[in-house]
């Protein structure tokens, strides 16, 4: 029996929504997020995949990482001029359950998606890297876009964060599970060879 997922609404802070989906190819490039009209600046969060998020329905990972923006807004001068939030991933395509990604029978490499991931950096200075540990069975292809978008970063000279800590294998923390009182942190590019 398949589980139901719950259907999250955007935060009631959340004041316009946008987003560029191609439908026929289950993806999305990006989803933009208006959470103050008055605050001039944007911040990028560059997650793993996509699970059910559009402009009109949120999902558990999109509503944490608005409500972590949103309520950390007086605590990191980071977030502090923060209007408009915008969010990108490794992986363009839909799907719930990450360790599903490889039965898709798509290259998980999407040149149009790292197209707006390096276009997007260039145009926002500030980004959140939480994409988590790679799904089962896209190991290299998960290494692949990983030093990519590093790349990328490097290149637009981003100011680079992560929430809390690293994984084992030194992947940031993914967004959806940020708890709201965990620490936003400087993320080192130069570690990353």
């Amino acid at each position: 029996m398949k589980k139901i997922k719950p259907t999250y609404k955007h935060p009631e802070f959340v004041l316009v929504t946008a987003d560029k989906r191609i439908e026929k190819e289950n993806k999305r490039l990006w989803l933009s997020l208006n959470i103050d009209k008055s605050a001039t600046e944007s911040l990028l969060v560059i997650l793993k995949n996509p699970s059910r998020a559009t402009k009109d329905i949120s999902d558990k990972t999109v509503f944490t990482v608005t409500n972590y923006v949103h309520r950390n807004r007086k605590k990191y001068s980071a977030f502090k001029n923060i209007g408009i939030v915008i969010i990108v991933n490794l992986i363009p395509f839909y799907e719930t359950y990450a360790d599903q990604l490889g039965t898709l029978g798509v290259n998980i490499i999407d040149k149009q998606n790292q197209d707006t991931i390096t276009d997007l950096t260039s145009k926002h200075k500030n980004v959140i890297v939480a994409w988590g540990d790679h799904p089962k069975g896209l190991y290299k292809e998960y290494e692949q876009l990983k030093q990519t978008t590093f790349d990328t970063l490097r290149t637009n000279k981003n100011n680079v964060f992560y929430v809390d800590k690293l994984s084992k294998n030194g992947n940031p923390k993914h967004g959806q599970v940020w708890g709201y009182e965990n620490e936003l942190l400087s993320f080192n590019l130069d570690r990353i060879k």
